[in-house]
């Protein structure tokens, strides 16, 4: 058996078991590609954990330089290569991976998305809707800030930070969160004490928070949930709910990214562009790809306000998106279509709704300064 690849990944709860998820996924579908063209290969991984800027600085994300804070640690190792400290792949959540390209790196498999929806964690079993007036909603994020403000004006935000444990412990009557993780190692859940950092300072000062359904999935806490937030109401963040697996160009002979999943023309030089090939879901490719290319051409970030949501039905790629003030007081919201199912294609829709948003006012609503 050939070495294992190492695998960098952030140490928190959420990171690790989307980490360790992605890899046992990753070896599973490989070893299913192996026997389907009568090979018996294998590969596996040894999980490293890097800490980056985002785990260690304080205040609200949007003044840090967003999300991509947690990424640039990460990308930096995977960079550094067969250096002491280096690493092979990374495991991002897409949303949180900025949609410029990294140069030397490419994202070599997006994997099957889960649940792309915002929850509502709520005291008394509470909805959007029911929460009393002046009631404080906590979420560090300016996308869903706006968009709950365009919905119910009259509810306070409080920005917080922090990992899933801590940020749901912010709710009042959930405080005991905040002192246990669970991280899914070999398929099975462990409990593990809580990391004590960013944002644990204050438990039970909210009446709800606003969290990805598909964290709160992988860590086995969809109990919580008081409530779904449909993209009819609140759109995500542009790639929510996916997996980017993260590779050096040099694993493939051809990185273009066009092509990078026909294995023909893009030539994986190791058994880990093969297998992150065969590890790539399609569909999720196609819409997280309109999703952040409208993002790119926006020239945003996860400091602006700023919803996308794409699927394939029917045979077209269907993309929504918003774009709304800071205060949430005004929106615009564009829905357009193509029937190029490919990665070209994708990314034509995303430009097409960015520059159709932009002729509507997007950039002067949002403050977004584009060229």
């Amino acid at each position: 058996m050939s070495d294992p690849y190492i695998l960098g990944t952030r140490g928190s709860a959420l990171a690790l078991t989307q980490s360790t998820l992605a890899a046992e996924h990753i070896v599973q579908v490989f070893n299913a590609h192996s026997r389907e063209h009568g090979a018996e290969r294998t590969l596996s991984f040894d999980i490293t954990t890097v800490k980056t800027d985002g785990d260690v600085l304080t205040g609200p994300l949007a003044t840090l330089g967003g999300t991509g804070v947690f990424a640039a640690a990460l990308r930096q190792r995977l960079l550094d290569g067969d250096t002491p400290g280096g690493v092979d792949v990374a495991v991002h959540s897409l949303k949180d991976l900025p949609a410029e390209p990294c140069p030397g790196l490419v994202i070599a498999a997006i994997l099957e998305r889960e649940d792309p929806r915002d929850a509502l964690v709520a005291r008394d079993n509470l909805t959007l809707d029911t929460l009393p007036t002046g009631a404080r909603v906590g979420t560090g994020s300016p996308r869903r800030a706006a968009q709950v403000h365009a919905l119910r004006p009259d509810l306070e935000i409080v920005d917080i930070r922090g990992n899933v444990g801590t940020r749901i412990a912010r709710v009042k009557g959930l405080e005991e969160h905040g002192n246990r993780q669970v991280v899914v190692r070999d398929s099975a859940e462990t409990n593990e004490a809580a990391h004590r950092g960013i944002g644990t300072e204050n438990t039970g000062d909210c009446d709800a928070v606003i969290l990805a359904v598909s964290g709160l999935k992988r860590l086995g806490k969809e109990s919580v949930i008081t409530e779904y937030l449909d993209p009819s109401r609140m759109l995500p963040a542009p790639g929510q709910g996916a997996l980017a697996i993260e590779v050096r160009e040099t694993e493939f002979a051809n990185p273009d990214t066009a092509t990078l999943f026909d294995s023909e023309i893009s030539r994986p030089v190791r058994t880990l562009g093969e297998a992150l090939i065969a590890a790539d879901h399609f569909e999720t490719h196609l819409e997280v790809t309109a999703e952040r290319r409208l993002l790119r051409r926006l020239e945003a970030g996860c400091a602006a306000p700023i919803g996308a949501y794409a699927t394939v039905k029917d045979g077209d790629l269907v993309l929504t998106a918003v774009v709304a003030s800071p205060d949430g007081t005004e929106s615009l919201r564009h829905t357009s279509a193509t029937g190029e199912l490919d990665v070209p294609g994708a990314e034509r829709l995303g430009i097409r709704v960015a520059e159709d948003l932009l002729q509507m006012g997007a950039a002067a609503l949002a403050g977004l300064e584009v060229k």
